[in-house]
């Protein structure tokens, strides 16, 4: 390297050159094929004319001391300190380091004009010069260690470091320096492996030149450059985002909201700033901009603490107003539809959230986290299962923002976000989201002293509901009154000044009380969407065995306004000392069998939900006919639940059951089922063919394998390459380090549930089901099963259905029409007799046991003639369909549908 004193020496040039001026003289040198002085390790040329050549020897020379340190594939951390021309870059005056860092540039510039032309057709792409530049140094590298004297044109890692330590040091760049900087860094990705002048550095350098001069045309130009290449790709990566960020802070954009129109939320949102007053708006932008900075997985002390400023400085309600119909709009497609263009690998791109687009929602409910606020703890809760919602040949909608809401309603101490987090537990089924609600549930419990179990049961909300389950709002002169109507549903009826009813909302209340119709409409979603939720909970516990304190029960299930329309329909275990009964709900009392009410109750009492397992038959027996006799339908399968206890077979087995193997059943659906009834699981295919399905149960030290596996067959598969169809093996109960437990020493009323559920698994998923399976030619690759499934044996549910037959046919206006024959509902009509499976629904038409094809309106199932058909308990859509045939089959005179009358005439 030169000496400080020698006038060549870069630390002794009284005035720097430019860039450009050095980039043209190597340029035109090059072309003209004029023979240079030298040519450094990376192939750059040095020419005396260049006014950067004493520079570039330097630069040769570092090259030079670097070059034994790469190691065979030139893949190290490179630190300029390690070497001693990089100790004397750094240690050069100002103008010096200066000077090294608009050569390094030089350098760079040249080797993209190179590149450039090697590319065929002069197509130009950031991310394939990326990969290009990385594949030169690759095998640069490798050249230079096997053969020194080989020489090829490379951007060396050397130089990034390099320059990287000399923009450290705040060097007195011009805007022509910047220009050139960044339009280096505008044709690399953002997050690119190798970059040749770092995005931190040339930004760093940007804005330290901004605070102290006024941002010039053409720098202002050249950043808005680069701004647009960045959005212009496909996807929007998280280090784009961070320079799209401060860039705009640099282009002074504090009018702009930074919102990407073409969503329904984001139209929604510009227009309503656009509204605003001008003041309004910049403190609204001044929040937005800040949202944008939401790229961490958590929000930092300084994020939140400069939210909040953001916050108060709006006001809440203001935010408030905006925030609820912006996160309700989320769920709304994009309004103008765009078409994918592969539709079977490509993800609907009208379910897509911009990335820019999904960071500031980000923001925003991560500033919500903490406002104790239960109509915005709702609408989070409701933005979270929106944006956790799977998308096909997506997965989840949009994770970020899911996992956003996640956190916000875990760090808001109230007892409604603690509700929300519950019942988003119940319905979200990605395993990453249900891992972080789980987390979230656990924190809050111990920040409150209490167990998971009592956290979920104490924070259940009441939505205003009064004793009868019923919701009241007053509007002017109406009376809104919502009632619970079923598990899923509520009934909805305005009521006049007078008391008479009204059918429809009135249109003074539309017109006049539009904000607080929409809010109470908004409290029916929520209540729709928590009572299913809360059921699944309560079923649930039919497994646990917990008890409860009489007054604590009492409290959160019999008397609450929101649980008590399920709690009061199910049977429930008293025990006080000695003495011990069942007990279910009755005019204002808990009774017994006989109707008798309870009356040794106390404080001491404890209380526990009833389960069958155990029960002698004659009391089981009772307590159906009990519910029967009273009217009174279960929302789940209590009384009439299905028992499974070890068989012989499994006893000889020991360790495994095959009593659900063999069965064919259709994966998409029993995917859902699963994991709805909190098994894991992913989906199977001709990438990846060995997933088992499992319940994990920590409780107990257990993790049950319900094992499956593909039937075979590749035209059972979806375009992209999914089983449409799996096939059953075994079940096991393994300990938590996967050694499998003996049978026998599993607990019983564990084994019973878990093998109901592989028995619902099959029951609901089997194509044995699917009446139309033939009609569509499918018969033949799993003909034999589904002829075996749809017309065999009945299983422990079918077993179910035929005994609650056996005492509702009576009742029935087709009693007359219709008898019970082993497996099979036999239904006398005007044209046919036909024989329904208890089993499958299917249907055989006699005297020669013709197939019948009838796809069912399972939304129907069960409004026959008008009228609704009692059953004794809710979730078995089976054998309401079995009684919806009944029901048309027994006056078929007068089917109208002509493919089903062209199939009874043959």
């Amino acid at each position: 390297m030169s000496a400080p004193g020698n006038p060549e020496s870069t630390s002794g040039a009284q005035t720097a050159p430019a860039i450009a001026e050095s980039l043209d003289v190597v340029w035109i040198l090059s072309k003209q094929g004029t023979a240079p002085e030298s040519v450094g390790r990376d192939g750059f040329p040095v020419y005396p004319k260049d006014p950067f050549a004493s520079t570039h020897r330097e630069l040769n020379e570092y090259l030079q001391q670097t070059r034994d340190a790469r190691g065979s594939f030139g893949i190290r951390s490179f630190h300029p300190k390690d070497f001693p021309t990089g100790v004397a870059f750094l240690a050069l005056p100002v103008k010096g380091r200066l000077t090294v860092f608009r050569a390094i540039v030089v350098r760079i510039l040249f080797y993209e004009r190179k590149q450039k032309e090697q590319q065929v057709g002069g197509n130009h792409r950031p991310w394939l010069a990326d990969q290009f530049r990385l594949l030169s140094r690759l095998v640069t590298a490798a050249q230079s260690v096997t053969s020194p004297g080989a020489e090829r044109l490379v951007d060396p890692e050397e130089f990034s470091s390099l320059a990287s330590e000399l923009s450290r040091t705040d060097l007195p760049f011009t805007d022509a320096d910047l220009i050139a900087f960044i339009g280096i860094a505008s044709e690399q990705s953002a997050g690119a492996y190798f970059q040749s002048l770092s995005n931190e550095s040339v930004l760093r350098a940007v804005e330290r030149h901004v605070t102290r001069n006024e941002l010039s045309p053409a720098l202002r130009q050249q950043l808005v450059n680069w701004k647009e290449k960045l959005q212009s790709a496909d996807h929007i990566s998280s280090p784009a985002r961070k320079l799209l960020t401060r860039i705009n802070g640099l282009l002074g954009k504090g009018d702009e909201p930074g919102i990407e129109a073409g969503e329904a939320w984001s139209n929604a949102a510009i227009e309503e700033l656009n509204r605003m007053p001008t003041e309004e708006r910049q403190l609204w932008c001044r929040l937005l901009h800040h949202c944008q900075q939401a790229e961490s997985s958590k929000p930092t002390l300084k994020w939140t603490k400069k939210a909040k400023e953001c916050f108060e400085a709006v006001g809440h309600e203001k935010l408030k107003a905006q925030l609820l119909p912006w996160f309700e709009l989320v769920a709304l497609p994009r309004p103008v539809h765009r078409e994918p263009r592969q539709p079977q690998y490509e993800p609907d791109p009208d379910q897509l959230i911009a990335d820019v687009n999904s960071v500031i929602l980000k923001g925003l409910v991560w500033a919500c986290a903490e406002w104790q606020d239960a109509e915005i703890t709702r609408a989070v809760s409701r933005l979270a299962q929106v944006c956790f919602k799977k998308v096909r040949n997506l997965g989840a909608r949009c994770p970020r923002i899911g996992n956003a809401c996640l956190y916000s309603l875990s760090v808001t101490s109230t007892d409604e976000a603690a509700a929300e987090l519950t019942r988003l537990n119940q319905i979200v089924k990605q395993p990453s989201a249900r891992k972080l609600i789980g987390k979230s549930l656990d924190k809050a419990a111990e920040l409150t002293g209490q167990t998971r179990e009592d956290l979920e049961e104490s924070t259940v909300p009441t939505y205003a509901l009064n004793d009868e389950g019923c919701l009241k709002q007053v509007f002017g002169d109406f009376t809104a009154e919502c009632h619970i109507s079923g598990p899923n549903a509520l009934q909805l009826r305005w009521r006049k000044a007078d008391g008479n009813v009204q059918k429809s909302v009135p249109a003074e209340v539309k017109e006049q009380h539009a904000p607080d119709l929409k809010a109470f409409k908004r409290s029916i979603q929520d209540i729709e969407k928590m009572l299913p939720a809360q059921r699944q909970r309560l079923e649930r516990l039919m497994s646990t065995e917990r008890e409860w304190e009489f007054g604590k029960w009492r409290e959160r299930y019999l008397d609450h306004a929101l649980l008590a329309h399920l709690t009061r329909r199910l049977i429930w275990h008293f025990r006080d000392g000695d003495q011990k009964s069942a007990g279910i709900w009755l005019d204002g009392k808990i009774v017994d069998l006989q109707d008798r009410p309870i009356d040794w109750l106390s404080p001491q009492t404890r209380v526990r939900l009833w389960h069958p397992l155990g029960q002698e038959v004659a009391t089981v027996s009772s307590w159906r006919r009990w519910l029967e006799s009273h009217q009174i339908a279960q929302p789940f399968k209590q009384a009439h639940r299905e028992i499974y206890i070890l068989t012989d077979a499994e006893v000889q087995t020991g360790t495994y059951s095959n009593r659900f193997a063999a069965h064919i059943i259709r994966q998409h659906q029993f995917a859902a089922l699963a994991k709805e009834r909190g098994w894991t699981y992913r989906l199977m295919g001709n990438f990846d063919s060995h997933n088992v399905p499992t319940l994990i149960l920590p409780r107990w030290d257990l993790a049950v394998e319900f094992w499956v596996e593909s039937p075979g067959g590749q035209e059972g598969a979806s375009d992209s390459g999914i089983f449409l169809h799996i096939a059953t093996d075994q079940v096991l109960f393994c300990d938590m380090t996967g050694t499998a437990r003996p049978l026998h020493e599993v607990p019983a009323l564990i084994f019973s549930e878990v093998m109901r559920d592989v028995d619902l698994f099959v029951g609901v998923c089997s194509i044995g089901n699917d009446p139309a399976w033939q009609d569509r030619g499918e018969g033949g690759q799993f003909g034999g099963y589904w002829q075996r499934f749809a017309f065999g044996d009945l299983s422990v549910p079918a077993k179910t259905r035929r005994e609650v037959l056996e005492r509702l046919l009576p009742r029935l206006k087709i009693a007359g029409q219709c008898e019970l024959h082993d497996k099979f509902l036999v239904v006398r009509g005007s044209l046919r007799t036909y024989k329904i499976h208890l089993g499958s629904s299917n249907i055989l038409m006699e005297p020669n046991d013709r197939y019948l094809c009838i796809v069912p309106d399972r939304s129907r199932a069960t409004t026959l003639d008008g009228k609704q058909v009692f059953l004794p308990f809710e979730g078995d859509n089976t054998l309401a369909v079995i009684l919806s045939k009944a029901f048309m089959l027994a006056d078929d005179g007068k089917i109208k549908d002509q493919s089903i009358l062209n199939q009874i005439r043959i």
